[in-house]
């Protein structure tokens, strides 16, 4: 049967490794969706094998806006979870 009250020490010690698992996974989504992005906005000559000028300074003002963006959710997030408890 199973118990109500604080988790075991391996039931706590299986819970740690399950929410490392979920905040790497939702930071690997998280930088894949800024790489997508920014490649698609940035990126226009596929003919050449590096970046101009222009693609150079678009991709790093879109990782930095984005980065930006994110802080800004999980800032968001962290502040609507602390007013729900």
């Amino acid at each position: 049967m199973e118990h109500l009250g604080a988790p075991t020490p391996k039931e706590q010690k299986k819970l740690e490794e399950i929410n490392v698992d979920l905040m790497m996974n939702g930071i690997a989504g998280i930088y894949m969706s800024m790489v997508g992005r920014c490649f698609t906005h940035c990126i226009n000559d596929l003919t050449s094998k590096s970046l101009s000028g222009k693609e150079e300074k678009c991709l790093k003002t879109c990782g930095e806006k984005f980065m930006k963006y994110q802080q800004r959710v999980d800032l968001r997030y962290g502040e609507e979870s602390a007013n729900l408890q």
